[in-house]
């Protein structure tokens, strides 16, 4: 994949914004005002600096990976195409496949059931209490 400018552009802003983030947040922290969440967030910050990085680095791990696979598998099939040229289909016969229907008979049919053999199975086992009405 090419690294594109504007992706390296815009993942330096990234990075900038949280160092500049984390800056705010250590003198917040050392202010008159500041608190142990400032400290923590003044930490915080370049950890999501460094996972923009590692985010783009992987993203441009898996495109390289998905390109060299598509690579592969036309490799694959110029091979596979110049083997059918050079030998022919494994049968002798380069015709198209005939196209078949499955038999009805192998699946097994489905139970039939009227509405009261349906009702008689799934009729509820617990009943409700009655609502009793106080005196």
């Amino acid at each position: 994949m090419k690294v594109r400018a504007w992706h390296v552009i815009l993942l330096a802003v990234a990075v900038v914004c949280t160092i500049l983030l984390a800056w705010w947040q250590w003198t917040r922290f050392q202010s008159g005002t500041g608190t142990f969440q400032n400290l923590g967030y003044a930490l915080q910050w370049p950890l999501f600096g460094f996972f923009f990085v590692y985010a783009y680095r992987m993203g441009i791990k898996m495109e390289n990976e998905k390109i060299d696979a598509e690579n592969a598998v036309d490799d694959l099939d110029y091979l596979y195409q110049a083997d059918l040229a050079k030998y022919g289909d494994a049968t002798g016969d380069n015709s198209e496949p005939e196209i078949t229907e499955i038999d009805e008979d192998f699946l097994p049919s489905r139970p039939e059931l009227d509405i009261d053999e349906f009702n008689e199975l799934n009729k509820p086992r617990r009943q409700r209490p009655r609502d009793v009405e106080s005196d």
